[in-house]
């Protein structure tokens, strides 16, 4: 008789992910304990403090009980690792609740699209009159979708998780594959300072530009780690300043870059990495074509060349690098327009990077695939080809691998798009779009996302951000592990 049991050893795998929880636990803990430091520069918000300082410390007591047997880990298979990341993610999500909640007395499932929204550095709120909020509130959103932008598991393993075989399992699983040094622990941390390196220059630059040192530091936050929560309600467009939106659109595509590029940026201290790399060329070569297309289609809304290229430029950047961050009402925009946007931001930016989407190197390599097979269908039976992108040669299986990825997550779009026109009684574009954004972890909106969704609708819309930000087969692997599990413990012998 087929058992279920035979494929997954329950009482090892919830012992291994039990404590691997535990550790990324205590580091979700200690990022709730940051935004209580706001309390000194705002002191009138001190009373707010207690609704961060308390989950925290629960997250941190909770992590350490349920870690403590870490150190008797030695090996983790892959699917333990997914299963951890996929499960840290949504109680990161929940763990969020309470300072929107308790602060902004929001309901719980908003709160929890807020949350999940931040953490997976989507962009989509359910909160309006942001400049009404506390900062303490407005700097937690933020604070979440930097921290989830370089991803709570690389901030575990810069900190928290010993070097070995766990972490690299971790790694993977949280959807990253780069490496810029042999160790990886080594390699969280050179990622983390260019990231923070980064965003204070955005800081910098901001606040020279004319941005308050506050508003500075929110937008840098979640402009590098291609968020785009704001602390205004018209988000960039608030500033009306072509030199934040040129500092904006600088940001976002060095969110959306290979962290590996970065690293030879700064080591050569030369442009040239940047412009060789093959996931910045075809980056570019989609803006090119989208911004002509979408500025042609705006000038019947803007009457005016100049107005219809700025908004391209910016919503084309800001789709493509998985940001979110606006200039004008999308709502307002053409059919056409709003297609374009939505394949940008499904597209997405560079692997390895803060950005979502399918990928820029998986495009670059199903257009390489397509090359490939017809090579072969005119080349001499026994032709060698070179299956080579970027300078890494690709064997069948990833190549297959990349193909399947690319197919499961077009079905999940198609999906969600059709459910939300179902429920929702909206257009084809619309529906598109804003699953699109969410599954791309964006941000950007046609109206639809807000508190009046029904709310099987915003937990589909959270679902695709979850799915979409551990690129589908983590949560389907702990989805599947869950069924099994349940599956087996009900089964009889």
């Amino acid at each position: 008789m087929f058992k279920v049991r035979r494929f997954i050893a329950i009482s090892s795998d919830l012992f291994v992910v039990k404590n691997l929880i535990g550790s990324l636990l205590q580091g979700i803990g200690v990022a709730y304990l940051i935004p209580a430091l706001i309390a000194w520069a705002y002191p009138n918000e001190i009373n707010y403090i207690f609704y961060f300082i308390i989950p925290g410390v629960l997250s941190i007591l909770t992590g350490a009980w349920l870690g403590r047997h870490s150190n008797q880990i030695e090996d983790i298979n892959l699917r333990q690792a997914m299963i951890s990341s996929a499960f840290v993610w949504l109680i990161a999500s929940l763990i969020s609740v309470v300072p929107f909640m308790a602060i902004a007395k929001m309901p719980f499932v908003d709160s929890w699209f807020e949350g999940m929204s931040a953490w997976t550095g989507t962009g989509l709120t359910m909160m309006s009159n942001l400049e009404s909020y506390p900062h303490i509130l407005l700097f937690w959103r933020a604070w979440m979708q930097w921290l989830g932008g370089i991803g709570i598991v690389l901030v575990a393993l810069t900190i928290l998780i010993h070097p070995g075989v766990a972490a690299a399992r971790l790694y993977r699983a949280e959807a990253r594959s780069e490496r810029i040094l042999p160790n990886l622990v080594n390699t969280s941390k050179i990622i983390f300072e260019i990231y923070f390196v980064l965003t204070l220059l955005g800081v910098y630059l901001y606040y020279i530009n004319g941005m308050g040192l506050f508003d500075a530091t929110i937008h840098s936050m979640t402009g590098l780690g291609t968020g785009g929560m704001s602390s205004h309600d018209l988000s960039i467009g608030y500033f009306n300043s072509l030199s934040i939106e040129a500092i904006t659109i600088f940001l976002m595509i060095m969110g959306a870059v290979n962290f590996t590029v970065h690293y030879k940026l700064f080591k050569e201290r030369s442009l040239k990495p940047f412009f060789e790399d093959i996931q910045v060329r075809y980056m570019f070569m989609f803006l090119f074509i989208a911004i002509s297309l979408i500025a042609y289609t705006l000038f019947g809304v803007t009457r005016s060349i100049g107005a219809s290229f700025r908004q391209a430029i910016f919503h084309a950047v800001s789709a493509v690098t998985c940001t979110g961050f606006g200039i004008a009402d999308l709502s307002k925009y053409p059919e056409l327009a709003k297609f374009l946007i939505a394949f940008l931001m499904a597209i997405g930016g560079g692997a390895g990077s803060t950005a979502g989407g399918i990928k820029l190197i998986r495009i670059t390599l199903m257009y390489e695939s397509l090359k490939w097979t017809i090579q072969e269908s005119i080349l001499p039976k026994g032709a060698i080809i070179k299956r080579k992108v970027g300078g890494y040669l690709f064997s069948e299986a990833e190549i297959q691998e990349v193909l399947g990825f690319t197919m499961t997550y077009i079905a999940l779009l198609i999906f969600g798009t059709v459910a939300l026109m179902l429920r929702l009684n909206v257009g084809l574009a619309d529906a598109f779009f804003e699953v699109a954004s969410a599954q791309g972890n964006v941000g950007l909106s046609v109206g639809i996302t807000s508190p009046l969704l029904p709310i099987d609708a915003k937990i589909l819309l959270i679902l695709h951000m979850w799915i979409g930000r551990l690129e589908i087969f983590s949560t389907l692997v702990f989805l599947v592990s869950i069924a099994m599990t349940f599956a087996s413990i009900f089964s009889r012998d």
